[in-house]
C-alpha cells in the first residue's frame, strides 16, 4: 500500500481529507445516535461529554501551534535548508513525546485534581469516575503525537494520511458495541486510545520509510523572528483556551444534561467544520505559505478566493436550512431511547447558534491563514486577541444572567466583532491581499440563501406535518431548487463547479 502515500496535488488532497474526514464524521454520528439513546442527556454522561470537550480545546491549542507556527517555517526552511527543517521538526516531535509522558504520568497518579480545578463537578463522584478521566488522559497523549506526525507527512504532500482518520470513530464504535454495555461509556475512551495509539505507531514507521527520517538532533528555538511567531501565537491561542474552557467551567455547574445537550448540537454543527472547513483550510495555508514564499500575489489571491468562495458555497445552504429547522433535525436523529422531548429543546437551543459559528469559521480561519502564511503572527496577536477578551469578559455575565445558550451568542458576537478587526490587520499588514473579493462573495451568497429560504418557510409554517422527516425533506427539496436557479443566475453555481473540477489545483 506504500504507493498511496506518495506526493499529492492540493486539489486531490483536499478530496482525499475531506472524503476521509466525511466517513470519520458519519461514522462519529452514529456514536452520537448511540450514546444518546443507551445514556440520554444526564449527570451520567455530562463527565465524560466535558473531558471530550476539555480536550478537544487543548488539541486545538497544539494543532494551532503545529499548523501557523511549526508546519510554516518549517517549509520555508525546506525551501533553503531541508537539513535544517527536519532539526525543527525533530526538536518538537520530542517535545510532545515528552508532553505525552506527562500527561500519562499526571492521569496515573493525580487525575482528580486538574478536573475539580477547572470544572465544578462533586468531588466524590469524580473520584468515583478516576478510570474514566485516566483513560482520558491517556487519550490526550496518543492524539497530540498522531495529530504531529500526520502534520510533518501532509507538509510533504503525503495527503493519503488522511485515510487514517475513520479509525477515530470506527474503533470507538466497535469498543461500544462490544463494551458498552457491560463498562459504559469508558468502552469509549478504549477506542480512541486504540485508534491513536495505532496511528502514531503507523505514522512514525511512515515517517522512517517515506522520507528516510533520521530521529536524530532536534531545535526549538531555531530564530528570533521564529520566536517571536511562536510566542505570539500561543499568547493568542492561550486565550483560546481561556475562551473554550470558562464556559465548560460555568456549564459543568448548571443543570444536568447541559453539557451533554451542548455535545449533541456540535456533534451535527461540527461534522461540517471538521469535514470540509479545517481539512480544506489546513491544506490551503500550506498551499498560501508557498505562493507567499515565491511572492506569487496573484496566485496568492487567486487560491484564497477560490477555497473561501468554495467553502461558503457549501456550508452556507446547511447553516441557514438547518437554523430554520433545528428542533425537526435534533428529533429525527435523537429523539429516541432515553433521549427525551426536554433534551430536544434543549438541544436544538444550543444547535441554532453553533451553526451561525460554523459559517463564521470559514473567514476567521481563512484570515488566520493569510497572517500564518506570510508570517506576521507577532502583528496578528493584539488584532485577534481582542476578540478573544471581549468573549472572555462577556461570557460569565452571560451565561449567569441569561443562562447556558447565552454562551454560544456571546461567541457568535465576538466572532463577527473579531472579523472586524482583523480586516483592519489585513489591511494594513498585508496590501497585496484583497479582502473585498471574499466579503462580497459572502454576501451575495448569504442574500441568496436567505431568499431561497422564504418559500420553505412558508411551506413548514403552514403546510408541512407533524412528521420530522417529511417536513425536512420536502422543505429541503424546496429550499435547494430555489437556490439552484439563485445561484445560477449570480454565477456562483458556475464558480463553485469549476472550482470542484480543480480550477487552481
Amino acid at each position: 500500500m506504500s504507493y498511496l502515500f506518495k506526493p499529492t496535488s492540493y486539489r486531490k488532497g483536499a478530496a482525499l481529507a475531506v472524503g476521509a474526514t466525511a466517513l470519520w464524521k458519519s461514522i462519529s454520528f452514529v456514536n452520537a445516535l448511540l450514546l444518546a439513546a443507551y445514556f440520554g442527556a444526564d449527570s451520567a454522561t455530562d463527565l465524560y461529554f466535558y473531558l471530550i470537550l476539555t480536550i478537544g480545546v487543548a488539541w486545538y491549542f497544539l494543532q494551532r501551534l503545529n499548523s501557523a507556527v511549526i508546519i510554516p517555517h518549517a517549509m520555508a526552511l525546506d525551501a533553503k535548508q531541508p537539513a535544517q527543517a527536519r532539526v525543527l521538526l525533530n526538536g518538537y516531535l520530542y517535545v510532545y513525546a515528552a508532553v505525552a509522558v506527562g500527561l500519562v504520568l499526571c492521569g496515573l497518579f493525580f487525575p482528580i485534581e486538574p478536573v475539580r480545578w477547572f470544572s465544578r463537578f462533586d468531588s466524590a463522584y469524580l473520584t468515583a469516575q478516576r478510570a474514566l478521566i485516566f483513560s482520558a488522559f491517556v487519550f490526550f497523549a496518543f492524539q497530540i503525537l498522531a495529530t504531529y506526525l500526520l502534520a510533518i507527512l501532509e507538509m510533504y504532500k503525503r495527503f493519503a494520511t488522511a485515510l487514517f482518520t475513520p479509525l477515530n470513530a470506527l474503533l470507538p464504535l466497535v469498543c461500544l458495541l462490544i463494551f458498552g454495555h457491560h463498562y459504559g461509556i469508558i468502552s469509549m475512551l478504549w477506542g480512541f486510545i486504540l485508534s491513536y495509539g495505532l496511528q502514531t505507531l503507523v505514522l512514525t514507521l511512515m515517517l522512517k520509510k517515506e522520507l528516510n527520517w533520521q530521529f536524530t538532533r532536534g531545535e526549538i528555538f531555531p530564530s528570533r523572528p521564529f520566536m517571536h511567531n511562536l510566542l505570539s501565537n500561543q499568547c493568542l491561542e492561550l486565550g483560546n483556551i481561556v475562551s473554550g474552557l470558562l464556559p465548560l467551567y460555568l456549564l459543568s455547574g448548571l443543570n444536568a444534561g447541559t453539557v451533554s445537550a451542548l455535545n449533541y448540537a456540535r456533534q451535527l454543527s461540527d461534522s461540517s467544520n471538521e469535514v470540509f472547513t479545517l481539512r480544506v483550510t489546513n491544506i490551503s495555508k500550506i498551499q498560501l505559505t508557498e505562493y507567499s514564499t515565491k511572492n506569487d500575489w496573484d496566485s496568492f489571491n487567486a487560491a484564497y478566493n477560490i477555497t473561501h468562495h468554495f467553502l461558503w458555497f457549501l456550508l452556507t445552504p446547511l447553516v441557514v436550512f438547518s437554523i430554520f429547522y433545528a428542533p425537526q433535525i435534533i428529533a429525527m436523529f435523537f429523539k429516541r431511547g432515553e433521549f427525551t422531548a426536554q433534551n430536544v429543546r434543549e438541544t436544538a437551543a444550543f444547535l441554532r447558534p453553533l451553526l451561525g459559528l460554523v459559517w463564521l469559521m470559514v473567514p476567521i480561519l481563512m484570515q488566520s491563514n493569510v497572517a500564518a502564511a506570510v508570517r506576521k503572527l507577532k502583528e496578528f496577536l493584539p488584532y485577534s486577541l481582542a476578540g478573544t477578551l471581549l468573549f472572555i469578559a462577556a461570557v460569565p455575565f452571560a451565561v449567569t444572567y441569561f443562562g447556558a445558550v447565552a454562551y454560544v451568542y456571546t461567541q457568535v458576537i465576538s466572532c463577527m466583532s473579531g472579523l472586524g478587526i482583523n480586516a483592519l490587520f489585513l489591511l494594513k499588514h498585508t496590501p497585496q491581499f484583497q479582502l473585498k473579493t471574499s466579503v462580497l462573495d459572502g454576501l451575495r451568497l448569504l442574500s441568496c440563501n436567505i431568499i431561497a429560504l422564504v418559500p420553505s418557510a412558508v411551506y413548514a409554517w403552514y403546510l408541512a406535518g407533524k412528521n420530522p422527516w417529511i417536513t425536512v425533506f420536502v422543505g429541503g427539496v424546496i429550499f435547494v431548487g430555489t437556490l439552484t436557479v439563485l445561484t445560477r443566475y449570480s454565477g456562483d453555481l458556475k464558480r463553485f463547479l469549476q472550482a470542484a473540477r480543480g480550477v487552481n489545483a
